[in-house]
């Protein structure tokens, strides 16, 4: 299995470094217009199967990558992580650190626990794993569950903080499974 995974295109709250979580926000025409871009690419690559998060930034990125070619199919374990209280916040307003951390697992301001997180979304890899295991997968998906999915397939930062991992939008990853 190859396994692509796009983070959604630019939205007004990326730009604005804002926390979007679950908040469904839109692409903004940036965004739009780099996915467009990357579609060229998209559209080089051997894809038997698309799977995006049900939010409206990444299903209009995984509509606008792949042209109409493939049905898009949405599973909600690749939502983004829910933020709470910390929703539409600036990202420099707001001490993430300790979200991130596995032993401590807060859910402080209403934010999912860090524990519940990768289990949803360990849970979408291992099916996928199963379900498409001699096909290629096109993930379009959000920074949090790409980090997730880049941690659990073996990349794991030396200091363990996921946070630090770089997630720019439309940007393609691959995976040989």
């Amino acid at each position: 299995m190859i396994l692509y995974v796009v983070r959604h295109g630019e939205t007004i709250w990326n730009k604005e470094k804002r926390i979007q979580g679950i908040t469904d926000i839109p692409l903004s025409k940036k965004g739009e217009e780099d996915a467009f871009e990357l579609q060229k690419l998209v559209s080089n690559l051997n894809i038997d199967v698309v799977i995006s998060s049900p939010l409206t930034r990444a299903i209009k990125t995984a509509k606008i990558l792949v042209d109409s070619k493939y049905p898009i199919n949405t599973d909600d374990r690749i939502k983004e992580r829910s933020w709470g209280l910390n929703e539409g916040a600036k990202v420099d307003e707001v001490d993430t650190i300790d979200c991130w951390d596995v032993i401590l697992n807060t859910s402080l301001n209403n934010i999912e626990p860090i524990q519940d997180f990768m289990y949803r979304v360990s849970d979408f890899l291992e099916d996928i794993k199963v379900r498409y295991k001699d096909k290629n997968v096109l993930v379009v998906t959000h920074s949090a569950v790409i980090r997730v999915i880049h941690y659990m397939l073996g990349n794991i930062p030396e200091d363990g903080d996921l946070s630090k991992i770089n997630i720019p939008n439309l940007r393609i990853l691959e995976y040989k499974i």
